[in-house]
């Protein structure tokens, strides 16, 4: 007992302090009471504070203590991350409908029409898919996550070389925009971050198209529905980025995160990466 007192295992190691370790489960356990009381059909902020108050718990504490399940194959950090992760799904707010298709990433691919599209209910966990950062860019799935509620999502009608695009998300779900005054090719520095919901009709975005393979080029939004859907996708990549129906989108679940500099596209996905760095060693 005075081992634990002075703050030392039976094997001299250091460890928490009593008041130290008696303060994060309590953390913990306020978090999942908090939680437990969001219906799922609810979309709102309050997915980085559970997921950064989780892993404080769970790194210093535990996982009982965060009250998650490690997950089979993971370990320290990464365990934390996955498992966290999923007890703040539920809050998450940026998300894909279900009829979103990507792009499989295929080392062997000779142009863009040979690009496989793969619905978002077939993507798995560690599986490439195709981005635009810089040129494409193969991706890896760090979360596919299916949620049931009843959700409000904005319905984006695109036309861009003569080729139409659409593309269904959740209002809160992050968009890379181009500026007003960019030239017609998409270079990443002329993107900016808005919600899906502050998108209108004229508003620019980048798609990548069968006839541009060098990059993806501007598309003129012409059509903007707000829909409610009883299904969504939790989508996560590596780059916090992807194609999805041929469109440039984000895979920020955070929402109007202002810590994020949403001027810049390149900005927040280096600012997101930094704040996410544990999925990284999943």
């Amino acid at each position: 007992w005075l081992s634990v007192v002075q703050g030392r295992n039976s094997r001299g190691r250091r460890r928490l302090p009593v008041p130290v370790m008696v303060s994060s489960i309590l953390r913990g356990f306020a978090a999942l009471m908090l939680l437990s009381l969001v219906p799922e059909s609810v979309a709102g902020p309050g997915y980085p504070a559970c997921y950064a108050t989780c892993m404080g718990v769970c790194v210093t504490a535990g996982f009982a203590a965060a009250g998650i399940c490690p997950p089979a194959g993971l370990s320290g950090a990464a365990a934390c991350a996955s498992g966290c992760a999923s007890l703040c799904a539920p809050l998450i707010i940026s998300c894909f409908s279900e009829d979103t298709s990507v792009l499989v990433w295929n080392s062997n691919m000779s142009n863009m029409q040979s690009m496989e599209a793969l619905p978002l209910s077939s993507v798995q966990v560690g599986q490439k898919l195709w981005s635009f950062q810089g040129g494409y860019l193969p991706v890896k799935v760090i979360e596919n996550r299916r949620l049931e509620g009843n959700f409000s999502f904005v319905e984006l009608d695109v036309m861009s070389q003569n080729r139409k695009f659409s593309l269904a998300v959740t209002e809160e779900h992050n968009m890379p925009r181009i500026r007003k005054g960019a030239a017609k090719k998409v270079e990443e520095q002329h993107l900016e971050v808005v919600l899906a919901k502050e998108l209108r009709v004229g508003d620019m975005l980048a798609a990548s198209t069968a006839s541009d393979e060098s990059g993806v080029a501007s598309g003129v939004i012409f059509a903007v529905r707000r829909v409610d859907k009883s299904v969504k996708h939790v989508l996560t990549t590596d780059s916090g980025s992807i194609l999805a129906n041929n469109i440039l989108s984000s895979t920020i679940c955070d929402g109007r995160e202002e810590v994020y500099d949403r001027s810049s596209w390149l900005k927040t996905l280096v600012q997101w990466k930094g704040m996410h760095h544990e999925f990284f060693s999943m």
